[in-house]
């Protein structure tokens, strides 16, 4: 992880990194702490993207012009920026809009700059990037290409260089990133959680010594900061120098052929990354060690995978490097070298002193070198106990009273829905109309008052006119909107070993298309005498097909109790997800009722489970489990009470 932010600062051009990994394992901590350690560079001074005096190319319209002109542009030295980009942040947040401040006092419409503008020349964070936004990932996607933000909104037209350096940290488990958005980053790393003992103890107590004095810990390590610092300083500025041989370019090029990797970005990004490495090594020339050093932060992300796997495997990377580069005794003793190692030397390569380098690795810690390798697959939760929740004996029928908003109408499709009017997603346009917790669009208001003739300044004895109401303006926003897919799974034993396998090839086959769509998946589990939520709703496709081959089998079927689970979980979660549709794989051999002395029958509770389910508004497919030439009329009766579609597992 430090490795690919180190060569980023290096050469920006790499393309950024992805950390992905366990929560808590020091992600974010080690991104916000790059801050301390990045150069100084020279901006334009009083220029709000902190343009570059020397690089014409890539200057804003007002340095543009002032150098068209002959004017010289006066600099100073600033720190690279890092900033961060919160999940929450609007798309006029992120881009800028218009500066309504001077746009009411002066009557001028003037360019506020947003996120990216700040982001100009340094980094630009992202926590838990895979639960960003779509909009925001498009408008991202556009800018990283181009390197430059173009903001045609609220009758306002800028165009500005945002270049900027893109990180992003998040949990596999919590949801995939879209695989454009996933190119898009150079190198990609994966942080597990330090299952040794004594680098555990060794964590613990370097939090609690920066907990207990924070300056103090930060003081005893500034000298191997500052070391560092000017060791990215000076690879900075001679990284370009540094030669790569046309035979390792071919080489490159005939890994990534051999892996078979879609598009050029690969062999850029390990040229790149080589030559990072190399000058800051304080190397003229980019070994073959160089090349398989970050040949595997470059390539796994990028390698073609079922979306149902845990993680790329670097395993195919390893074997393809060895068949091209055999290891050497030079190349693995370059390979073992560390940051750690380089930085307590000074730069010094074999002659530093080696008490000293031994006495300042035990004194930093005996935490992992940032150089070796990261396993390629996260370690699986533990298998998903038996449902432990309480039995749903004392059910008395549906509950009253709150009516509430359906998902939506029966036989609609939900799929690739685009929903409006709620407060999230990019802002289309600006309305005349208000609804719940609306937002007012200023620049909209201000040009219905210019129109109408009212004005918005203030009167003689200084308080603002008060605007006429049919001045106002709202922001209407509009968002993608996938469906949300409850799998409620019997796993009763009438569900024999071959049943609950094929019900489960078409769920995997289901979630493959839910990956494609940023669908929400939820699975609801039923067997003995109760049921259980086994996943909350959730994009994460790895954690269905995980959840999926812990189940456990056996026991009574309680068909109610399924449903009873199923419009709870819907009630908890309708207001967050848009449509939802309940797929209940089943063979209908309900035996196990909800009634405490079974006053009621299996019939009469699914019944009223039925009306309750047609109150939510949420669509039901009764999926039979059984085999063609076995009898389906329990599940076409269940699927009649039910009012659902009924199919066939194999039609599904």
């Amino acid at each position: 992880m430090r490795l690919a932010l180190i060569l980023n600062v290096v050469d920006p051009l790499i393309g950024g990194v992805l950390i992905m990994g366990h929560r808590g394992t020091g992600k974010s901590t080690a991104v916000r702490a790059l801050a301390d350690l990045l150069p100084h560079v020279q901006v334009v001074s009083d220029c709000p993207y902190g343009c570059d005096p020397k690089d014409e190319g890539h200057l804003c319209a007002e340095c543009a012009e002032k150098t068209a002109l002959g004017m010289k542009l006066t600099s100073h030295s600033a720190t690279v920026a890092v900033v961060e980009l919160p999940l929450g942040a609007t798309e006029d947040r992120v881009c800028g809009t218009i500066d309504i401040e001077r746009a009411l006092n002066e009557g001028r419409k003037v360019f506020e700059p947003g996120l990216l503008a700040r982001a100009n020349r340094g980094f630009l964070y992202i926590d838990e990037v895979n639960l960003l936004e779509d909009h925001l990932v498009d408008l991202l996607l556009d800018v990283a290409a181009t390197g430059w933000n173009k903001v045609e909104r609220e009758s306002v037209s800028v165009e500005h260089p945002a270049r900027f350096v893109l990180i992003g940290s998040g949990n596999p488990e919590e949801g995939e990133l879209r695989p454009q958005l996933l190119d898009r980053f150079g190198l990609q790393v994966e942080v597990a959680t330090e299952n040794d003992l004594e680098h555990r103890v060794a964590i613990l107590e370097r939090r609690e010594g920066y907990d207990r004095d924070p300056e103090s810990f930060r003081s005893s390590f500034a000298s191997q900061t500052e070391q560092l610092r000017r060791q990215m300083t000076k690879a900075r500025a001679s990284f370009t120098k540094v030669k790569v041989e046309r035979e390792l370019l071919r080489n490159i090029a005939r890994l990534c052929a051999d892996l078979k990797v879609d598009g050029h970005r690969g062999e850029l990004t390990i040229m790149r990354a080589a030559r990072a490495l190399a000058a800051f090594e304080s190397r003229k020339r980019v070994t073959e060690g160089d090349v398989k050093r970050v040949a595997g932060m470059a390539l796994r992300h990028r390698l073609r995978r079922d979306v149902l796997e845990e993680t790329a495997s670097s395993d195919r990377i390893d074997q393809a490097l060895k068949a091209l580069i055999p290891d050497t005794p030079t190349l693995a003793k370059a390979a073992d070298r560390s940051v750690d190692n380089v930085i307590s030397k000074g730069g010094q390569g074999q002659n530093g002193d080696p008490e000293k380098v031994d006495r300042d690795a035990r004194h930093r810690s005996s935490l992992p070198s940032a150089f070796d390798k990261v396993s390629a697959e996260l370690p699986s939760p533990p298998a998903i106990a038996n449902s432990s929740i309480k039995d749903q004996l004392n059910y008395t029928g549906p509950q009253r009273g709150h009516q509430r908003r359906s998902y939506s109408r029966r036989g609609k499709s939900p799929r690739g829905s685009s929903a409006a009017g709620k407060l999230r997603g990019r802002y289309t346009r600006a309305v005349n109309f208000k609804t719940v917790g609306s937002i007012i669009a200023l620049a909209a208001t201000l040009r219905a008052l210019a129109c109408s003739g009212a004005s918005a300044r203030g009167n003689s004895k200084g308080a603002l006119t008060p605007i006429v109401p049919y001045a106002l303006r709202y922001k209407l926003f509009k968002h993608k909107q996938g469906c949300l897919y409850i799998f409620a799974i019997d796993t009763s034993g009438s569900m024999a070993a071959q049943r609950i396998a094929r019900a489960k090839g078409a769920i995997l086959t289901l979630l493959r298309q839910s990956y494609l769509n940023r669908d929400h998946v939820a699975i609801v589990t039923f067997r003995g005498k109760a049921a259980s939520v086994s996943l909350e709703p959730s994009r994460s496709i790895l954690r269905a097909r995980r959840v999926l081959e812990s189940l456990h089998m056996g026991g009574g079927t309680p068909l109610a109790a399924g449903l009873t689970c199923t419009i709870d979980l819907l009630r908890r979660v309708r207001d967050k997800h848009g449509d939802a549709v309940v797929l209940l794989f089943t063979d209908g051999r309900a035996n196990v009722s909800l009634g405490k002395n079974g006053t009621q029958t299996i019939e009469n509770e699914v019944e009223l489970l039925s009306a309750e389910m047609n109150k939510i508004g949420a669509g039901v497919v009764v999926v039979d489990t059984q085999r063609g030439f076995e009898s389906t009329h329990e599940t076409e009766q269940l699927a009649r009470v039910l009012h659902a579609r009924f199919v066939k597992l194999g039609a599904l």
